[in-house]
């Protein structure tokens, strides 16, 4: 890893240690109430502090874990990372941690290089619910049998970071090969580098996405979301957050965390971009993904009706809007008299903005 690496952090750094530590207190707030224990694991942890003096992403979970006595008693950490001088640097600022005592599970902290062994092993183990966050320098020690043996089991999950610029390169350096099948399994990069040959850079990068993603959902990550960060220096995709989940409920949680760091279109819809310096063409774009959702949502629901709770839950599932969105798509509806709802607009005005709860009854015209 650069030695500057934890000198001052990144913006994108910050924001990404805020999703992962946002999402796992959501995770495991919800998830400890039906499991006896409850796991987050993180094979790439580097130290405790960059030398600035801001808290890199364990210490943030750990202390969201202080934070609910709930969750401080069954929660079970392991952190890793191949630097012994940053394992030593973490163990250190692990235990001057304050209200460390309170976790009932000591944490696990170990300096190993992340191989098949370790894959074989979450691959063989039954675990418990278990959050894993996966983000290497690079991307060596990636594979997709630690990132099969890492959503296996019930109500287990895990963000990825996906260094897009070094696997982009890679993708056609022979040198890269191994490294490369491992992580996209040898029938699918070949697929990739096929695919990718003499494509100009937006559609490469929608290809290795999509191909990426389409790997996740195929060993059972049933909603997959991607978050890109741009470097606006070098004008171009440096990597993604990757979520990946097997339930509804998480998808929808991780869309809004998302969501409130992203920069937004024209319609306040987010683009799941996290853009330094967001540009005048990203953030006015002509697209109007908001007439797509109205479209989609008369097309499914004509003549039926439902609450707002009961339409966002059925079909977000299928999207990446959020409930903000969803919300203002069927004002707009109401709008254009093609939804009735079962309180009038005018009794629904707060602070001079029409607004439209959860479990407000909504009827779709025929």
């Amino acid at each position: 890893m650069n030695e500057d690496f934890f000198s001052i952090p990144l913006e994108q750094s910050k924001i990404k240690s805020r999703i992962v530590s946002k999402y796992f207190d959501a995770w495991a707030r919800i998830i400890a109430v039906h499991a006896e224990k409850i796991a987050y694991v993180d094979l790439f942890a580097g130290q405790g502090y960059y030398q600035d003096g801001t808290e890199s992403t364990p210490l943030l979970i750990l202390k969201k874990a202080i934070e609910n006595p709930n969750v401080a008693k069954k929660l079970e950490t392991e952190f890793n990372d191949k630097n012994p001088e940053y394992v030593e640097s973490l163990r250190k600022a692990v235990d001057q941690l304050e209200g460390i005592e309170t976790l009932t599970n000591p944490t696990k902290i170990s300096n190993l290089i992340v191989s098949t062994e370790i894959s074989h092993k979450y691959m063989e183990s039954n675990l418990p619910p278990t959050l894993f966050f996966l983000d290497p320098w690079g991307y060596k020690g990636l594979s997709v049998d630690l990132l099969r043996g890492a959503i296996k089991d019930w109500a287990s999950e895990c963000l990825l970071f996906f260094n897009y610029d070094r696997i982009n390169r890679d993708l056609e350096n022979p040198r890269a090969n191994d490294n490369i099948d491992e992580l996209f399994g040898k029938t699918r990069a070949d697929k990739l580098r096929t695919q990718i040959r003499g494509k100009p850079p937006y559609e490469r990068e929608e290809i290795i996405i999509q191909g990426f993603c389409g790997a996740l959902e195929q060993m059972g990550g049933k909603y997959v979301l991607p978050f890109c960060f741009l470097n606006r220096i070098k004008d171009k995709t440096s990597h993604y957050l990757i979520h990946i989940t097997k339930h509804l409920l998480g998808f929808g949680i991780m869309k809004e965390i998302m969501g409130e760091y992203s920069t937004k279109d024209s319609d306040g819809v987010p683009t799941y971009t996290f853009d330094p310096k967001p540009t005048t063409q990203l953030m006015l774009n002509f697209n109007r993904p908001l007439a797509e959702l109205i479209e989609k949502l008369l097309s499914e629901f004509q003549g039926q009706t439902l609450s707002v709770e009961a339409i966002y839950n059925k079909h977000h599932g299928k999207t990446r809007f959020i409930k903000e969105n969803y919300k203002d798509a069927l004002i707009r509806l109401e709008e254009q008299r093609r939804i009735t709802v079962d309180m009038v607009a005018e009794k629904r005005f707060r602070k001079g903005k029409l607004t439209l709860g959860p479990k407000r009854i909504v009827t779709f015209l025929m």
